[in-house]
């Protein structure tokens, strides 16, 4: 905790040097924690790819790093102090300034005053203005709290049980902590190796100075939080007041997912969180108050390092997030187009009408050229992030996105519009799923009667992940599944609001909404737990969702008079709050693995018990093994197990310095060791092959799911 603590000094220090200038952007505080966050983020990566190219990644090389970090944080943060504190009047620099050379001692004093002035007066009117929100807006902020605090005992009480977490996310970690590197190993498990490590890269930091996973869940915490951010600036950036803000984050800190995951291990939130950051910069370039020289001169430089950074800590984490990131750029990239195309030459005394509204072409030439080369940049910088991994991939596999299987398992295949068309009506099914089960069966009844009707399955395998079959409820709180129907519905129709009434800036974000949709349709195949994967699509829409939630907050005013309109806007604004407000509650008090309340609470039970909330069954089996080889005193640990066992558990078991190594290997190139050279073998799932790989004269014991096998005594 001290550790995360220290990281979380780091964020505020570094925003306070890296905030925009006054008057530059909208909502600068929070682009300083964007930015911030984006620079840790990227240096995390960084250090974590430099230390693995020497075979260096451990506790001592880490700490320097940091250390490192910090007193460069503490340097900059004493730059832009003096920047801020002492004007500049021309004479001379920062230092003779600060001490008051080249100024009056007396001026500088009063400039001093009158700007700690100055921020007294903003912060009086910030407590009035609060003083003065109407009781509902307290109402929505203390639910908003409340839930924070409820997610952030969760994370910190309970310990990693996510699925996916046991067998690859967390495996994947031990494995580059054992090795001192994060190149490709041998595994049978590939998705420990193919799968975007940027979650757990950040992870791995954690890990080796805290030599635990006791913080492991307060990264998806902290993305949760930095996503909700992140979406109450976009909010501000498309129109929306302080009440479109609230809004906003009252929305995403009510929707399930959203709250289970952030008390997860699972990557969804992260990736969510850069996405989100990605799209707060990108409307930057439209919204920036004013049209000085100097903005539009100095902007696209920052913005150009910034945006590559959030790029490719997206390309790194979860590259279903370029589905998002690819739009928001094109965006990005047209806006300065066509406003540099419209350059005007500036009107001189002497010169025509005519002569002073014609386009400078040179002007427009070279502006140009400036957004090609910033585009350029902004690839290239993301590539510096994402492009290690892309490289192990492609010696390992042949391709830089994977193996074969892994794009088959999870990606569409086939371009057949009318199975992308069932593909994209059953993921917004499942995305919108309720308990209302005659709403839910109806739209599923629809969808399948539409795929027949235009002649083709509904569970095409082209377009299923493995043997799932399409619908599956997913209205419960469960990590993995749970559905968001009243995000997402509020979601689609302020949209559509944009769409159809919006100003372009609207219009053009709800087309690139739009269009991350059937990237994911036409790209991602429908999965039982396909929910999860569209999350940075719930944290973008939710803005457009705020906004329309203002947008009747204040026709309130303006209707009354009329009570009818009144009565209905203001019911139907209230039964979303309570909604919303009690699927929240129910989620954290509730829901899986995870939960404050009930049998299965964190308080009332084992550490251990929380582990294997997802398969009790298994947890004598895993002790069992765990206890009889512990008794050998092994050095070396071998492991047999199938493409989605749970291996994250021997690593928890085991003694603390036993090396665990695989002894079987889906990866090219890699090969296993022998299993004579291993002090034990430990098993799960697949037995098969674990009596296969034994030794003959070792001593083979079964327990039903595991197994496990140690060398004859004397041995």
């Amino acid at each position: 905790m001290l550790l995360v603590l220290w990281l979380l000094l780091l964020l505020p220090a570094l925003a306070y040097a890296v905030r925009p200038g006054d008057g530059a952007v909208l909502a600068p505080a929070r682009l300083a924690v964007v930015r911030a966050s984006v620079l840790l983020g990227a240096y995390a990566i960084g250090v974590v790819e430099v230390a693995s190219a020497f075979t260096a990644l451990t506790a001592p090389a880490v700490l320097t790093a940091w250390l490192a970090a910090t007193a460069a944080v503490i340097a900059a943060v004493l730059v832009r102090s003096v920047r801020d504190v002492a004007p500049d009047d021309g004479g001379g620099g920062p230092l003779a300034r600060l001490t008051g050379r080249g100024q009056p001692l007396d001026a500088l004093r009063e400039e001093l005053r009158s700007r700690r002035g100055a921020t007294r007066r903003t912060w009086r009117r910030t407590k009035s203005a609060a003083a003065a929100a109407p009781a509902w807006q307290w109402a929505l902020g203390c639910v908003i709290a409340i839930l924070a605090i409820s997610v952030a005992v969760l994370a910190i009480a309970s310990s990693p049980n996510n699925f996916d977490s046991q067998t690859y996310h967390l495996p994947r970690i031990e494995h580059w902590v054992q090795n001192a590197s994060v190149a490709v190993y041998p595994t049978d498990i590939h998705r420990q190796v193919d799968i975007g490590p940027g979650s757990e890269y950040l992870l791995t930091h954690l890990r080796i100075l805290s030599g635990g996973d006791a913080a492991y869940n307060l990264l998806q915490f902290l993305a949760g939080i930095g996503a909700a951010l992140a979406a109450s600036r976009i909010a501000a950036q498309l129109g929306g007041g302080p009440v479109a803000q609230l809004a906003t984050v009252f929305l995403l800190a009510t929707t399930p997912e959203i709250l289970l995951q952030a008390s997860s291990t699972q990557v969804d939130l992260v990736a969510a969180a850069w996405v989100a950051c990605l799209a707060t910069i990108v409307l930057d370039e439209f919204t920036r108050p004013g049209d000085g020289a100097l903005l539009r001169i100095t902007a696209p430089r920052s913005d150009a390092l910034y945006l590559g950074l959030a790029l490719g800590l997206i390309a790194v984490t979860k590259s279903t997030g370029l589905l998002a990131a690819a739009p928001l750029l094109l965006v990005w990239g047209v806006g300065r187009l066509v406003r540099d195309g419209h350059r005007r030459r500036p009107c001189l005394c002497g010169r025509s009408p005519q002569r002073c509204s014609r386009a400078d072409a040179s002007r427009a030439a070279t502006a140009r050229a400036a957004t090609v080369a910033a585009s350029l940049a902004i690839l290239a910088i993301a590539l510096i992030l994402v492009g290690p991994f892309l490289l192990r991939m492609q010696q390992a596999f042949g391709h830089p996105l994977g193996p074969d299987v892994l794009r088959d398992s999870i990606g569409v295949q086939t371009a057949d519009p009318r199975l992308l068309l069932v593909n994209g009506l059953r993921i917004a099914q499942t995305n919108l799923d309720t308990p209302l089960f005659f709403l839910s069966d109806a739209f599923a009844a629809a969808v399948n009667g539409l795929a027949n009707l235009m002649g083709v399955d509904p569970n095409d395998p082209r377009i299923t992940f493995g043997s799932t079959r399409f619908p599956v409820p997913a209205w419960y709180p469960d990590e993995d599944r749970a559905a968001f129907p009243v995000t997402g519905v509020a979601a689609l129709a302020g949209l559509v609001w944009f769409a159809v009434k919006g100003p372009r800036l609207r219009r053009a974000y709800a087309a690139v909404l739009a269009a991350a949709f059937i990237g994911v349709a036409c790209t991602v195949s429908w999965q039982p737990w396909v929910n999860r994967l569209v999350v940075f699509l719930v944290v973008l829409g939710a803005p457009a969702a705020g906004l329309l939630a203002a947008g009747i907050a204040k026709g309130f005013v303006k209707t009354a008079r009329e009570r009818g309109r009144r009565r209905a806007a203001c019911a139907l604004v209230t039964v979303i709050a309570v909604v919303a407000s009690l699927a929240g509650f129910l989620t954290v008090a509730y829901g899986y693995p995870r939960r404050l309340a009930g049998t299965w609470s964190v308080f009332s039970v084992t550490d251990i018990e929380e582990r294997f909330m997802r398969r009790r069954e298994w947890m004598p089996q895993y002790e069992e093994a765990a206890a009889a080889v512990a008794a050998t005193d092994p050095d070396r640990v071998g492991l047999v197990q199938g493409n989605d066992s749970w291996e994250y558990p021997w690593w928890i078991l085991l003694p603390a310095d036993t090396e665990i190594f695989a002894l079987q290997s889906i990866v090219p190139g890699q090969t296993p060791p022998d299993p004579a050279t291993m002090d034990a073998i430990v098993c799960a799932e697949d037995l098969d092959e674990c009596r296969m790989l034994v030794p003959d004269d070792w001593e083979y014991h079964e327990l039903g799911t595991v197994a496990y096998a140690i060398p004859p005594a004397g041995s």
